[in-house]
């Protein structure tokens, strides 16, 4: 059985793509917060939320980065 502190601490983590705006950053970080706490039924302050922006030439679609694709 987990200790009530580990089942209480969700952690979610988010990759995208560099060029959002921090408001549009902190509105994502808030609704995925709240799903998460309606989904689990866990405290807000208990949400972990990791956002790694990712840069286009790190990733790939097909084995051609994003960098060098058409859009």
């Amino acid at each position: 059985m987990e200790k009530k502190e580990e089942m209480l601490m969700p952690v979610v983590q988010i990759s995208l793509l560099p060029g959002r705006t921090a408001e549009m950053k902190e509105r994502l970080m808030q609704k995925v917060t709240d799903a998460v706490t309606e989904a689990l039924g866990v405290p807000k302050e208990s949400v972990h939320i990791l956002l790694y922006e990712i840069p286009k030439e790190n990733i790939a679609h097909g084995g051609i980065p994003l960098s060098q694709s058409k859009p």
